[in-house]
């Protein structure tokens, strides 16, 4: 049986109201990045969780910025920035980067930091960083959607990726079990 559509038209569809799409949106879990870039000498960075693969080839990915931060007009002359996936022991990491330890507090003093390809900075012992070149910049009212080409990467495997949804910090609830069928032991996320 084919699906009903609304009558509406949907050229006539308004959106929702804003405090009712950060309330649904504040439920979805995401993992937690700090974002960096390099311009005119100085390091500059952000917490966020807006990233998303975009395709595998070319390597490319997106990061949404909030055009009320330095770090989005640095990224846009710049012309490059870095990914930095943090880990469950880098929540500190994640709350420099978000403003919540002062605003003149220096992020870069959390964490050990190295450079790949395009010079900006890389978080040491992120669970991945994504070092990409600015290929393309859509401007979205509130925030900038930058979407790179990764020329660089940098993974550390065997720690789990920090995540945040609910407004707060979260990490991976981990469940053993036995694989039954090959008799031998798995780890299940569920």
């Amino acid at each position: 049986m084919p699906l009903q559509h609304p009558a509406a038209d949907v050229r006539e569809l308004q959106p929702v109201a804003s405090q009712h799409f950060v309330q649904a949106m504040g439920q979805h879990v995401s993992s937690v990045c700090v974002i960096t870039t390099s311009h005119d000498g100085g390091d500059f960075g952000l917490t966020a969780t807006a990233v998303s693969s975009v395709c595998a080839s070319p390597p490319r990915l997106l990061v949404c910025v909030n055009k009320t931060g330095t770090t989005q007009d640095k990224i846009a002359a710049a012309g490059v920035f870095c990914v930095n996936v943090l880990t469950e022991d880098q929540e500190p990491i994640a709350k420099g980067f978000a403003g919540m330890l002062g605003k003149e507090f220096d992020k870069f003093s959390l964490g050990a930091w190295s450079t790949l390809a395009t010079g900006s900075p890389v978080l040491k012992g992120a669970s991945a960083s994504f070092d990409c070149k600015l290929v393309s910049d859509l401007d979205q009212f509130s925030h900038s959607i930058f979407i790179g080409e990764v020329v660089g990467v940098s993974t550390y495997s065997g720690k789990d990726a920090l995540l945040y949804g609910a407004r707060r910090f979260r990490a991976l609830r981990k469940v053993f079990s036995a694989d039954n069928s090959a008799d031998l032991e798995a780890l299940h996320f569920w």
